[in-house]
């Protein structure tokens, strides 16, 4: 506390000083004093089974001396980009040496598999993949073969890998579900209207859309709502484009539009230029900056933040806990929220600062 005063102090200098030395004394502040809610659940990387809420606090874990290779599906949009924030930041504090790399889109399922037998011939101590499919045989072979030397933490996407030693996500379904049951609740009262909904998602082979749409269908679970089509494809904003591109075309019943961040974004310009009567509502799956300025705007009516940067800070800590030996929750994620204009999240954890 003695350094936090000292700094604090040195503010009242000048002006332009004052502004600066806050926002140090506010970062450092923050990063020492505070616990960090999260949740885990009772059978680790089993999201169906009983949430545990649990208190992420500050430790003197180190990753000095170790190395970890991350592999991510991608770089093309603002979710992945926070996750390597969040990363980059808490490896820099424990001191935890790392090689990112990204696979160029969720079709590439070669070239990831590729990059997980590199990771293991170039020493690293662990991997830490954010995986470009749950389930294909070949990546789980891949995984499987490298667990025999390394430890492998799954991060944001789902991995059914039963030789995985950690994992740093939230649930996709819970997240769809959610967002499905915010759509009914939105729903105008005194009304028997029936409303229809498309959705433009990611490629169905990936570790995340298939199963967002699962919960999203589970939440959307009304008599006054029916689901028309699923557009899908890669989460790059050129291809989301297209696919909105495909579901707002006809100017036939399209009340409700729910896309991908991305989607979202692109849905806010393409439903400007239909020549149709009817506008869609748009939703998005999940949160980023343009999301953020359509829901001030009221262009967006909601989103799901599952706090990517968070998830990136969190999963350079479990990788340095687990090679230190001092790992307990071998499962653990941000607590998923509704965002809308009304209820905002805070940018630290929840998008890259641009």
């Amino acid at each position: 506390m003695k350094f936090l005063a000292t700094q604090f102090g040195q503010c009242i200098i000048a002006t332009a000083t004052l502004l600066l030395c806050l926002v140090s004394f506010v970062s450092q502040s923050t990063a020492q004093n505070f616990d960090l809610p999260i949740e885990a659940h009772k059978i680790p990387f089993d999201f169906s089974s009983p949430v545990q809420s649990v208190t992420y606090t500050p430790s003197k874990v180190s990753g000095k001396g170790f190395s970890v290779c991350v592999l991510i599906p991608h770089m093309k949009d603002e979710y992945w980009i926070s996750v390597h924030s969040g990363f980059q930041e808490k490896a820099k504090q424990l001191q935890l040496s790392f090689d990112w790399h990204e696979a160029g889109g969720y079709l590439n399922l070669d070239r990831q598999i590729k990059q997980i037998r590199s990771c293991v011939s170039k020493g690293h101590d662990a991997i830490v993949i954010g995986a470009v499919s749950a389930n294909a045989p070949r990546l789980l072979k891949a995984i499987s073969e490298a667990s025999r030397k390394v430890p492998v933490i799954a991060l944001v996407n789902d991995l059914t890998s039963p030789d995985l030693s950690a994992k740093v996500a939230v649930s996709w379904e819970r997240m769809g579900q959610m967002l499905g049951e915010k759509i009914v609740d939105d729903l105008p009262d005194g009304s028997d209207r029936k409303f229809t909904v498309r959705m433009v998602s990611g490629p169905s082979s990936s570790g995340w859309a298939p199963i967002l749409e699962r919960g999203l269908r589970k939440g959307l679970k009304s008599d006054r709502i029916t689901v028309i089509e699923n557009f899908e494809a890669d989460s790059d904003y050129h291809n989301q484009f297209q696919q909105v591109e495909a579901a707002v075309a006809e100017c036939g019943p399209n009340d409700i539009l729910v896309g991908s961040a991305p989607a979202a974004e692109a849905a806010m310009s393409l439903i400007n230029l239909i020549p149709c009567k009817t506008k869609p509502k748009i939703y998005a799956t999940y949160y980023s900056h343009a999301v953020k300025r359509g829901l001030r705007s009221g262009k967006i009516a909601a989103s799901v933040v599952d706090f990517p940067v968070l998830q990136g800070w969190l999963a350079a800590t479990q990788a340095a806990k687990l090679l230190e030996g001092s790992l307990t929750t071998r499962q653990v994620g941000p607590i998923i929220q509704i965002t809308t204009f009304e209820q905002l999240p805070a940018d630290k954890w929840a998008i890259v600062s641009r």
